[in-house]
């Protein structure tokens, strides 16, 4: 017992220490310069989540507040005022930070601080934050003055209340400002030449203001602004192309609409002494456009290039410059849009720019526009959404072209099946998967095939138009039965033919033409390593199709070589369930076609229909070596094979 109560008096003094102490580190630290006389709790408000706010703009405000007060050395004269809730609490992120932080100073908080000084350096708001409050919450840390000159223009900003006394810039979240609409653009760039007006273009419901020594590039607006000016006797009411007023004059009253909406917005007034002559009544001239292809922003773009001395036009715009120039008759502008688009094809142009080569009449474009489709139909654009956009008579025009490049005439039976399947479905957006496609197809009526109905009679040509016959493998050939695309009666006589090839040594007796019937098989050589095979097997027979560059030099060498069944190019899976034929000699007719760019034009190599006895030594089982000189990537090969009937 005396033991127990002298560890109790010891267990007391450690607990008067303790008091003792804390008492003491009281009375050193400080808040706000003052010292402190009481022991030092911690005030830690609990902010509730987006629910329990009364405004949804105050938490973020907070936010963005936090690292500022974090900091200051003073105490705080305008306290944040945060809701608070006992119902949960939320953590609150300071800056580039993610910690639990006081609503008051730090004071002591030594990791706080230096966590807040970092977040000041980096910037207050970042990326991700100005994600969030946007999305989230409306909320701007700075209104920025909207200025008259509606192009945005650095200025001094001026910050409020609201912005903390600590910073040095304002932040402003996209969204404070007016958008820039065409309008703007273009007179950014007219009014850097003169502020003085002397013509206006109304066009498309909007007013573009002009200058008349400008205006000669353009053959129409010269013409109304040539006959505006003979005419300027007449009164307002007998001229309907164009009209005259002064800054002291009212508006006619057809502009009257549009005028005061464009004062409304301090972009132009017809009263404002600043803009328009004082002197000189400038003239309004009226042009009416019904092209659906013009829009105001391209109408923007085409006349901005009124001041500029070489065309000035991006590629996703050309299409709609192009009609523009065409209407204003801005023949500069016209051919600088026609060489923007022959240098610019791609998927996603392609179809456009070969849209507006056929309206205008542009046999460079049109040409150009149809070579890269034969090309790269299916190597690129049969992946794309962009497909749907394909005329149906200038895919069945491809389709017929001897120079249309593919890896296998299964490749483009595939082309043609996503373009139906866009055809029946405008309203996706984004090219579904393979097998997307195939389910689709499959879930279709039994009844009758999709060529049968009355759906599907515009493509039978297109279908007409595939070299079937080429599609050999048996896992292609089930795929087309389960779909039910072509009628039965046309699968029938396509099984038949390959079944009576199979039994005759892959004899073809409905062969008749060569460059329309013959089997195609594709290498595309467009990177590193410039070195491509491809094995292929046509009725039990194999065959090794090969294109390789000699060295580091621009020459090619392009050859076909017959395979035995112990070739080590031959994989055993290759031929585990394929027939094998033994023939020692097998006449077969082929072409090797080379396209690519030589001096940047593109040219055609080919080595002629040849025929040759492939048999299974080291000699005969080769073709002719073809060799070509001087070619650049990419390059497009050709393998047409023919296997004639004796």
């Amino acid at each position: 017992m005396p033991e127990t109560k002298e560890n109790c008096f010891r267990n007391s003094d450690l607990i008067k220490e303790f008091i003792g102490l804390e008492s003491t580190m009281a009375q050193v630290l400080s808040i706000g310069g003052s010292a402190i006389t009481e022991p030092f709790i911690p005030n830690i408000s609990h902010v509730p989540p987006l629910r329990y706010l009364r405004s949804p703009s105050t938490y973020p405000r907070y936010l963005m507040k936090a690292p500022y007060i974090a900091i200051e050395d003073s105490a705080i004269q305008e306290e944040v005022k945060v809701p608070c809730s006992r119902r949960c609490r939320l953590r609150k992120q300071a800056g580039l930070t993610n910690r639990w932080q006081l609503p008051d100073q730090l004071g002591s908080d030594f990791l706080g601080k230096s966590q807040a000084f970092k977040a000041v350096r980096a910037g207050v708001v970042n990326d991700s934050l100005k994600r969030i409050m946007t999305a989230d919450f409306p909320l701007y840390v700075h209104e920025e003055e909207v200025f008259c000159d509606p192009v945005p223009r650095p200025a001094a900003p001026s910050c409020g209340s609201t912005a903390p006394r600590s910073t040095k810039q304002c932040v402003r979240l996209p969204g404070s400002a007016r958008p820039i609409t065409p309008e703007d653009l273009f007179h950014y760039h007219s009014r850097r030449v003169a502020q003085k007006i002397d013509v206006v273009l109304e066009c498309l419901g909007s007013f573009w203001e002009l200058h008349s020594p400008y205006l000669t590039k353009s053959r129409v607006l010269t013409e109304l602004f040539t006959s505006a000016n003979k005419q300027t006797g007449k009164t307002v009411s007998n001229s309907p192309d164009y009209y005259y007023f002064s800054s002291s004059d009212k508006p006619h009253s057809k502009c009257a609409s549009p005028l005061s909406q464009r004062s409304s917005r301090g972009r132009y007034k017809a009263n404002s002494g600043r803009q328009l002559h004082q002197t000189r009544k400038p003239v309004m001239l009226k042009l009416n456009i019904q092209d659906p292809d013009i829009t105001r922003d391209a109408l923007a773009v085409a006349l901005q290039n009124l001041y500029f001395s070489k065309p000035e036009v991006e590629v996703r715009e050309a299409a709609g410059v192009l009609a523009a120039a065409a209407e204003l008759a801005f023949q500069a502008l016209f051919q600088g849009c026609i060489s923007l688009m022959m240098s610019s094809i791609s998927t996603s142009t392609v179809c456009q720019f070969h849209y507006m080569a056929c309206k205008y009449r542009e046999e460079a474009l049109l040409t150009a526009c149809e070579r890269w489709l034969e090309l790269n139909l299916v190597p690129q654009l049969q992946s794309g959404i962009h497909l749907r956009n394909l005329p149906h008579d200038l895919l069945q025009k491809l389709l017929k072209s001897t120079r249309l490049f593919t890896f296998s005439e299964y490749h483009l039976y595939r082309t043609v099946l996503y373009w139906v399947f866009l055809q029946l479905n405008p309203t996706v957006q984004i090219m579904p998967s393979h097998s997307s496609i195939l389910t689709y197809f499959i879930s279709l009526p039994k009844k009758s095939a999709l060529l049968e109905r009355d759906v599907g009679q515009k493509y039978v040509a297109l279908f007409q138009s595939l070299r079937l016959h080429g599609i050999t493998a048996n896992t292609h050939l089930e795929e087309i039965q389960q779909i039910n695309v072509l009628p039965q009666a046309g699968l029938l006589r396509l099984f038949t033919k390959h079944y009576y090839a199979l039994q005759s040594g892959g004899d073809v007796p409905y062969f008749t033409d060569f460059s329309t019937q013959a089997m195609r098989f594709g290498l595309l050589i467009d990177q590193e390593p410039q070195y491509s095979t491809e094995t292929i097997s046509l009725y039990g027979f194999f065959f090794e199709l090969k294109a390789a560059r000699h060295g580091e030099s621009a020459t090619y060498s392009f050859s076909m070589k017959r395979l035995k069944y112990n070739e080590p190019a031959l994989s055993f899976r290759a031929c585990e369930r394929h027939p094998f034929s033994l023939l020692q000699g097998r006449e077969i007719r082929y072409e090797i076609k080379v396209q690519s760019t030589v001096e940047e034009k593109w040219q055609i190599f080919s080595t002629g229909v040849l025929s040759k006895e492939f048999g299974v030594t080291k000699k005969s089982a080769k073709s002719q070596i073809f060799t070509v000189k001087g070619l650049s990537l990419p390059i497009y090969v050709t393998f047409g094979l023919v296997f004639p009937s004796f």
